[in-house]
């Protein structure tokens, strides 16, 4: 697995067999979450948080993030506390080029379907090149806002547009 990162070894999605295929999307129905996170980063603009993307999968028994791990191509792995282990992709390029083909060949069902479309398309408007618009910002917020169930989270969108001035962001955010 020691070229797992490297993009000229991944695995076409494509060639990825059915039945693992399969497997690996009810598996993740299950014992994945799709996020998007917020880090305090002194070198963003604004002093904004800066927002990036994580797919992160959980189990005890580390075999069926193997599996994970070979068919994308990308992720890394660390212990959990319980024990157990999590295999996170949180590159913008794997992300991008690896996860979401995947969940599209292999679809999810129920609101973790719905999380996967909200987390997909804030992937894309933080993929853009360049740095991410004002605009582009406040939508993945709002997208991330939508997901899993709202979620407990440290940074949320009300205090994230509240604790910076208004002349930062688009007016439609603040209305």
């Amino acid at each position: 697995m020691s070229g797992a990162g490297n993009q000229q070894e991944r695995s076409s999605i494509g060639t990825i067999p059915v039945p693992l295929g399969s497997f690996l999307s009810g598996f993740a129905l299950g014992e994945a979450s799709f996020r998007i996170v917020c880090r305090k980063r002194d070198s963003e603009p604004k002093g904004l948080p800066h927002l990036g993307g994580v797919l992160n999968v959980s189990q005890v028994d580390r075999a069926p993030l193997d599996l994970f791990s070979e068919a994308l191509g990308c992720g890394t792995f660390r212990r959990a506390g319980s024990g157990g282990w999590y295999l996170e992709v949180n590159r913008l390029s794997d992300l991008q080029h690896a996860v979401v083909p995947f969940f599209e060949r292999f679809p999810l069902a129920g609101t973790k379907a719905e999380d996967f479309r909200l987390w997909r398309d804030a992937i894309a408007l933080l993929s853009k090149p360049g740095r991410i618009s004002d605009q582009d910002y406040c939508t993945v917020l709002a997208l991330r806002e939508r997901m899993n169930r709202g979620g407990k989270r440290r940074y949320r969108m009300d205090g994230i547009l509240r604790d910076y001035t208004p002349n930062s962001m688009p007016e439609q955010a603040w209305g």
